[in-house]
């Protein structure tokens, strides 16, 4: 449609909100251009009659410049085309209306257009001449169609659209709610097929009446094709799905039976693998999973061996010596863990003890082999000369040969308690600090001290603490950072202070009810939330 160039040229005289003013020439050019399109017949212009002195052309404007001006106030609106059948031609209009910002009309533009120039493309078009089509308005008249010539006269009015058989009534009626579409008409296939499309830049919609058997022609060969091809090939691949399915049923079944001797714990040779479909993919995939299956099983044996050695490793009996009375815990998240805890006895010397607690950074049996060698390169040095911090100095100094390139460490607090000098010493490598809970007086302190982890640094300058042994009763807590730092499922934290109160509340127990009891509240507390790090607790009571 040629609709397009006449709107584009008048869209040029389109003010925004406020007045808008265009020059004399360039107005006149306008016109000039849309008298000059093909199929324009007229341009009209209405000027105002109700004595607005804002009219076409406005010489207020000249007082700024030497050209007039075509004053545009307010707001152009382009409106629809209007078809019109006169005695002579047919003519489409096409109308701008200028509007104050009163709303009252200001000025009006009229384009005038050779209906049949403005269509002669669609006339043209193949698809127009060997099939019934139809150029309709909204009301369902008929503006061209190709029982008509646009350059006759018919005799008579051409019947609306809609008002001779049932298949263009259906196709009026999809118009109403659709841009485009197809309707479909009596029988199967249908006798006739309408399809229909409203055009952009005119209300009108172009209508297409093709024999439905043409329109269908290939999918009716090709229904026709499926047809015969059933017939020849469904009994093939019936046949062949027959010859699949049998020898996929046998893989299966041999897939199936190795599968339950896997469950009695019966490993069998790999799966031969036939070909590369799913039940070869399955088949190479339950051979790695067998492989991988025996390879657990004996890391399994391993990693219990290492529990257990680990396990044999921490003192399994309470140390009860005089006033002396110590015991600890570990719970392990993993199988094996790096926390760790130890009670060292004197020979010769019933009324001294000392109680060990480590941390051994990160968990499994890395961590497991590390804590091992800490309690090993410990437990040689401390029946050497020399205060703790000196044994922490050289113990540190071993430990670092092992850590430098893995960059691993260890939290440790030693703690001894001498009855014969009424002493309690401690030195603290990093760890949490201990805590000592009084009866007597409900009160808590803690035994601090400076200290860097253990295999940093050679030089560690560990110090040795030391209080006097008090005469009352006395508990103290020594505690991984795996004790407070547990979380519940909302994230919250155990805390020292909850730690606190479970050691006052249970300081009447014996040494292996206390233990208990602190980690079921630890546990309680935790809930389902899954436990994230090694606890390990310590409990030194002195009468």
């Amino acid at each position: 449609m040629r609709l397009r160039q006449p709107k584009d040229l008048l869209n040029i005289l389109k003010a925004g909100k406020e007045p808008a003013c265009v020059d004399q020439e360039v107005y006149s050019h306008i016109l000039q251009q849309i008298k000059g399109l093909e199929g324009v017949v007229g341009v009209n212009l209405n000027k105002p009659d109700n004595g607005d002195q804002r009219a076409l052309f406005d010489h207020a404007h000249s007082s700024t410049t030497n050209a007039p001006h075509f004053h545009v106030p307010g707001k152009l609106t382009i409106g629809q085309p209007q078809y019109s059948h006169r005695q002579d031609n047919r003519t489409v209009s096409l109308t701008a209306e200028i509007r104050g910002d009163d709303n009252t009309p200001r000025n009006r533009v009229e384009v005038v257009l050779s209906f049949d120039i403005l269509i002669n493309e669609i006339l043209q078009a193949p698809w127009w001449n060997n099939n019934k089509a139809f150029l309709i308005d909204d009301s369902g008249k008929v503006l061209a169609s190709t029982s008509v010539q646009p350059d006759a006269q018919p005799s008579r009015a051409v019947p609306d659209f809609g008002t001779r058989n049932p298949l263009e009534r259906s196709t009026l009626a999809a118009m109403a709610g659709k841009s485009y579409g197809t309707v479909f008409g009596a029988g199967s296939p249908p006798e006739e097929i309408s399809g229909f499309y409203r055009l952009v830049e005119a209300p009108w919609t172009m209508v297409i009446i093709a024999p439905g058997q043409e329109v269908l022609r290939p999918i009716i060969r090709f229904k026709v094709f499926y047809v015969i091809l059933f017939a020849v090939c469904i009994p093939l691949i019936l046949l062949l799905i027959l010859g699949v399915t049998n020898r996929m049923t046998t893989r299966i079944k041999a897939l199936s039976a190795a599968a339950d001797d896997l469950t009695q714990g019966r490993f069998g040779p790999p799966l031969a693998i036939i070909a590369t479909d799913e039940v070869g993919e399955l088949t190479g995939s339950f051979n790695k999973m067998t492989s991988q299956l025996q390879q657990r099983l004996v890391l399994q044996e391993a990693m219990d061996i290492a529990r257990e050695v680990q396990q044999n490793l921490l003192p399994l009996e309470v140390f009860s010596k005089g006033r002396i009375t110590a015991g600890g815990i570990c719970l392990y998240c993993d199988e094996t863990g790096g926390d760790y805890f130890d009670i060292l006895r004197f020979d010769g010397d019933d009324r001294r003890a000392g109680v060990v607690v480590g941390d051994v950074v990160g968990h499994g049996i890395g961590a497991a082999l590390l804590m091992a060698t800490v309690r090993a390169l410990l437990r040689s040095r401390v029946d050497q000369p020399g205060d703790l911090g000196r044994i922490m100095d050289d113990v540190n100094r071993l430990l670092c040969q092992d850590t430098v390139k893995s960059g691993n460490f260890v939290t440790l607090f030693y703690l001894e308690v001498d009855c014969a000098r009424n002493s309690i010493t401690w030195v603290r490598c990093g760890h949490e600090p201990a805590i000592i809970y009084s009866p007597a007086t409900g009160r808590f302190s803690e035994l601090s001290g400076p200290g860097v982890v253990l295999g940093i640094m050679t030089d560690g300058g560990y110090q040795c603490n030391e209080i006097p042994l008090a005469a009352d009763p006395n508990c103290i807590l020594i505690y991984s950072d795996g004790a407070w730092e547990a979380e519940n499922e909302a994230g919250e934290q155990f805390g020292r202070e909850r730690l606190k109160k479970c050691l006052a509340a249970c300081h009447s127990l014996d040494v292996r009810e206390m233990l208990t009891s602190i980690t079921e509240s630890i546990t309680a507390f935790r809930g389902k939330a899954q436990q994230q790090d090694d606890i390990t607790l310590a409990v030194i009571k002195i009468s």
